[in-house]
């Protein structure tokens, strides 16, 4: 029972630390790059609910997203 409930909220809890410590350092760096930060945690946050919670997939794609978003403004 404790092992199931743990294998469920893990991931989102590993994402919330993921996200908060990227967004700290960011939002204290510039507003540019805190909009591109914000959008991409949005990304990763859908594909992660849309894909069936594949953090991988969602981790990757929101990092890919971050990236381009930040080289390309």
């Amino acid at each position: 029972m404790i092992v199931r409930q743990l294998s469920a909220w893990m991931p989102v809890g590993i994402l919330a630390i993921l996200a908060v410590t990227a967004l700290h350092g960011t939002i204290a760096a510039e507003t540019h790059a805190t909009w591109c930060a914000l959008l991409a945690v949005a990304v990763t946050a859908g594909v992660h609910v849309t894909c069936g919670r594949r953090t991988i997939l969602s981790v990757g794609i929101g990092t890919a997203v971050y990236v381009v978003l930040v080289n390309s403004l």
